[in-house]
């Protein structure tokens, strides 16, 4: 499926979105201890895990995409609403 880099760079970035490896291992309802095993490269992560990482990583990207959005549909009714109003 991919590279064993690959699976823990991904795994590391949900780690980062979750908050911390506690986080991360309440998520995946995995123990804390193998968790850190495999973010650390200590242990080769699952299919399934690194799935689910995946996963987050996605729906976190889509957030973010929405919030930039957001921000920039209020940036331009703040503009709108300073613009000079024609006599």
């Amino acid at each position: 499926m991919g590279t064993r880099a690959t699976y823990q760079r991904t795994l590391l970035t949900a780690c980062s979105i979750a908050g911390d490896e506690t986080e991360l291992s309440a998520l995946l309802g995995i123990p804390i201890e193998q968790v850190i095993d495999w973010l650390v490269g200590d242990q080769p992560i699952p299919p399934d895990v690194f799935l689910k990482a995946v996963d987050m990583v996605l729906a976190a990207g889509r957030k973010q995409i929405a919030d930039n959005r957001a921000l920039l549909e209020k940036i331009n009714r703040r503009r709108i609403s300073r613009r000079p109003r024609s006599q």
